[in-house]
This record gives C-alpha cells, structure tokens and sequence, in this order.
C-alpha cells in the first residue's frame, strides 16, 4: 500500500473512548512504563575463583546474559560465592568482572563462531549449582615513549589495535593510555592475541618548532604496513616497549575565523584532528584563536581537519547552548612541506535535518511514536560523525540537528515490526550511504518510510552425506562488493542453535540471528531486499569473519539468491568445510 498519511493514520488506531477514569486507573504512557523481567522457579549458584589460584575471589560483580530484562548484577562474598534466583527457562551467558582482572564471559568463548558459543541451560525448576567461573589477571603491555632525541614524550596517546587471528582484517581499538612525565605507559586488561601500538602525540597549541612527530607505530615506524605486532599470552605482561616518534618538518598554516556575517569571531576555539583510514585519531588539539580571530599552527605533514567552534552572540556564559546556539565551522586541510596561508573558516550552526516519518504496511502503528530516534552513526572505526540531537514529535514529524561530518542512518530501534525501508530526499534514498553534512547546512522535507513487510530466507542445510545438519555457520552477504563493510546491513551471520535468545552481535560485533528451536526452520530475517550470496560453513574464525577478504573466499562455493519483501525465500544449500 502507498505510504500513510497522518490522517490514515488516526482513522487506523480509532476515536479514543470518553468514557472518565480515575487518574489512578489510567495506564502509564508506553514510554514510561517499565519494562518487565521475565521470571520463573530456576535457579543458579555458582562462585568466582582466580584461574592460576583457585582462591576466591570477593565483590567481583556477576551479570546474566539472556532473556532477563534489567536484572541487576550479583555480587560474590567473601567465598567467591553468588546466586541468582526466580530465573525463567532458557539459555544464557554469564559475564563477570573485577578490578585487576580481564572481564571474562561463561562457558568462555573460543577462537571460532561456533565454538565460542556454548550456552548454559536452565529448565524450568532447575537448580543449576557448582558453576564456576574463572578471572584470569588481564593481559598488559608497558613500555616507554621518547621523541627523536631520546626525551620523554609526555601525555602522548598510546592506542592499542588488535591483530585478527586469522590475519585478515583491519586492527581494530581495544584500548589506549596516555603517557605519564617519564614517558611511560601501561596499557591493562588485553585477550591474548596479538597487537600493534600506535602513538599519537598531542598537539601543542603554541608550539613554535619546528618539527612535530607523525604517528607512530612500534617499533618506531610511520606505515602501518611496517608496524610490528607485538604477541601477548593469557596474564603476560610484556614490559619494555620503547617507541621512538618519528619527526617530520613542520609547515606553518594560518588563516581567520568568521562569523555569519563574515566578521573576525571573537570568544572562538579552534581544534585539530588528524584524518586517517587507518584508526581513529583521538589525539587533537585545541585552544583559543586571537582576539581579531586569526590563528596560527604549526602542523606535520598530513591530513588534517580544522574545527571551530563559537556561540552566538549574547548567549555565552548563560548556561549549556540551546539548539542553534552553539556555532562552529570545518575546514578539511592536507599539509605538506609549504605553508597554508589566508584560510578562512566560517561558523555557523551545525546541519539540520527534518521531515516526516511515514508508514508502508498493514500493521499497528509503534505505540509511542515520540520514543522513536533517527540515529546518524560511522560505519567505520575511523570515522567521524557528530552526530547531534534527534526528535520526532506526536504529529510523526522529525528534526535532527547539530550534524557534522560523515554520518550514516543507522538502524531505527523500538519500532516493533517495523522496519526502516529507505530515508527520501528529492527521491534519492540516503539509507545506507554516507552523507557529509556541513555546518548551516538545512535539509527539508526528507521522508523515512518504515515497513511492516521484510524479506526472509529459509535455509535447508546438509552435510557432507546429504543429512540434514545444524551444525554450521552461514553466511549471507550481498553480492555487490561495496556493501562489505563494517557493521554493514547487508551482511549477516547466522548460528544455530548455539546463540542466546537475544542475542544481537557475535564475538566481533558483527550482527547475528539468534538461532531458532530445532523443531523451526533456520530463518534469516531482515536484510535488504537485493541479490545475495549464502554460504554455509562448518565454522568460522570468531574474528575477521566479516572481512572483505574472507567473503571473497566464500563467494566459489556460494548460492545465489534475489530477497524481496513480496514474500519467503527458501533454498538448499550444502555445508563446506571451514575456510582456511
């Protein structure tokens, strides 16, 4: 059906009843009722021990993954001991932490999908006792940061990334810390695996020299290609590390900060952020710029993105900005060895964007359609996306404003069946495409079209003797190679029967279908309409499962499929052996 107007949409949900009520009988709003925990007669005891000592282990704080609402967590007493109690049927998780220790998750998770997804299981009644749980002393790299001359290297970010285990794959962040006035660093709590250390040194807002460090990688190197990775063990501490900055020729960048009638901006900021494919670079600067709004830096070579930031006259000191009030500007530079003169960077209030949210389908409408949120997010770790302030109003209406940079529509949560089917501007559709949004930027008029209808893949799957099996991990990814990317919509992973109910990511963030009882067919539900591969496996690494380079292998040996919402598609596919 064509898409509703807010007057089919009142003459859908009905004429409210006049009939008076006390107020103590009316219903709370749905958004504000709370939601309920499931319960039942099983139970769960078990206690936290040190994994090398086998001492207990006190006030370590006990969570349950699964079905069970906002249960709040358990803590162990003096014998390492926690239970829980009134629990439903189901399977679950359980993840516990402490101070000092590497948070850990039960049955703990193993270096492929499948076989890092065991759950525990409780039956109605049960009593599930003697579980226990084991914390191993997270892993740490130290070490030490000197600049070229063998000097400490004071608060400079150390980031650390780990390596896929497969070996393919971009590092991703999983921590950093900064240096201390010796230059040294202590990077806790890591997985065994294997990492790479990158440096970013801090910006000095006034720094007159004439050399400035580039990001360095261990062992003191400024490609990412030559980066060493450095290998740790479960509880090691590789101590040691020394990384010295490399050093290149500043150039000096000047240029004025404006305001929206083109004069110098007083009372302005400006800060500086390095652009990088590689990582996220959190290691910026920022300061005041002079009183006539000019500014003066001294940058290495490399791409840059300058931000300024101001508020409107008469507002400054008068409490948190308003919507609209807070001004700033961007301006994208690459730096070389000559310098950058005469730049100027205009204020203004960050991107707008509203228009209305209207519905395709048959079903009920969301009950409270104010809960609604259009996120904006980055599909990739290094990117940069401000993502600003989001309302949809009773009338179904939205406004989105205070955007910067390259953002993309995520995901729209808490709308029930509904899904979003595309965001509409002069009848191109944004889903799912980056969009660079500038400051003053305004967007009218857009249109998100949520839909009651989703395509759904049946999946009938045999082994190696033509059996039937749920023994497998499959994969279904769109046939148009562009779509591989992080947290991309159009690339999915399905595990039976191993996940919990719930279940929304797997063991590298990736999404993943909770998998459906036995007596079910294997259902993938929710992608994209559009041409797809599906590939089914007998396992896969628990990371790097979603790079470009492991989907390229998979493609040989894949079916070919064309998802619509018109209706279910079913297929028959064979399970392969594990890549390698």
């Amino acid at each position: 059906m064509a898409p509703r107007t807010l007057l089919s949409l009142i003459v859908a949900i009905g004429v409210a009843s006049c009939t008076t009520v006390t107020a103590r009988a009316q219903p709370a709003p749905p958004r504000d009722r709370q939601p309920v925990e499931p319960t039942g007669t099983a139970r769960l005891k078990g206690r936290v021990v040190d994994a090398q000592t086998g001492s207990a282990i006190a006030r370590a704080r006990v969570r349950l993954l699964g079905p069970f609402g906002n249960r709040p967590p358990a803590l162990t007493d003096a014998s390492g001991a926690f239970e829980f109690t009134n629990l439903p049927a189901a399977v679950f998780y359980l993840s516990a932490d402490k101070a000092g220790y590497a948070n850990t998750r039960h049955p703990q998770q193993g270096r492929t999908i499948r076989g890092g997804n065991r759950p525990l299981r409780l039956a109605d009644r049960e009593t599930l006792a003697d579980v226990t749980v084991k914390l191993y002393r997270g892993a740490a790299i130290t070490g030490r940061v000197v600049d070229a001359y063998g000097d400490p290297a004071e608060f400079a970010q150390v980031q650390v990334l780990a390596v896929p285990r497969s070996g393919r794959g971009t590092p991703m962040p999983r921590g950093s810390n900064s240096t201390n006035d010796l230059g040294e660093f202590r990077v806790p709590k890591l997985e065994p695996g294997s990492y790479l250390l990158l440096v970013l040194q801090r910006f000095q807002f006034d720094d007159s020299s004439d050399m400035q460090s580039l990001p360095t990688y261990y062992p003191g190197v400024a490609s990412l290609d030559q980066a060493q990775p450095i290998t740790v063990t479960r509880a090691q501490t590789v101590q040691g590390i020394e990384i010295t900055l490399v050093d290149a020729t500043a150039s000096i960048v000047t240029g004025t900060i404006v305001d929206q009638k083109g004069q110098p901006a007083t009372g302005s900021g400006i800060s500086v952020r390095r652009v990088s494919s590689e990582v996220r670079d959190f290691g910026g600067f920022g300061g005041p710029i002079r009183p006539d709004g000019t500014f003066k830096l001294r940058l290495a070579p490399g791409e840059y993105e300058l931000e300024a930031r101001g508020t409107r006259p008469g507002v400054q000191g008068m409490g948190p900005p308003r919507p609209g009030d807070e001004l700033m500007g961007v301006l994208g530079v690459s730096v070389s060895s000559a310098p950058l003169s005469d730049l100027t960077i205009q204020l203004a209030p960050g991107a707008v964007m509203s228009g209305r949210i209207v519905l395709d389908g048959d079903s009920s409408p969301p009950p409270d359609v104010q809960s609604l949120r259009i996120a904006l997010g980055s599909l990739s770790p290094a990117g940069n996306c401000r993502t600003g302030r989001s309302e949809v109003s009773a009338d179904w209406t939205f406004r989105i404003e205070g955007m910067v940079g390259t953002c993309t529509v995520m995901p729209m949560g808490g709308a029930g069946r509904w899904n979003m089917k595309s965001v509409l501007r002069e009848d191109v559709n944004l889903l799912d495409q980056p969009i660079k949004f500038v400051p003053g930027q305004v967007w009218r008029n857009v249109q998100v079209v949520l839909s009651d209808r989703t395509t759904q893949l049946t999946l009938d799957v045999t082994d190696d003797h033509g059996l039937p099996t749920r023994e497998y991990v499959a994969v279904v990814f769109a046939r148009d190679r562009a779509r591989w990317t992080e947290n991309s919509r159009y690339v999915r992973l399905m595990v039976p029967p191993s996940a919990p109910p719930g279940a929304s990511t797997g063991a590298t963030g990736a999404p993943v279908v909770a998998a459906p009882r036995p007596e079910r067919p294997d259902v993938v539900a929710g992608l994209p309409p559009g041409e797809y591969y599906v590939a089914v496996v007998e396992d896969l690494p628990s990371e790097g499962s979603r790079d470009p380079s492991l989907l390229e292998s998979l493609v040989a040996d894949a079916t070919r499929v064309t998802l619509t919402d018109a209706g279910p598609v079913r297929v028959s596919v064979r399970r392969r052996p594990m890549p390698q």
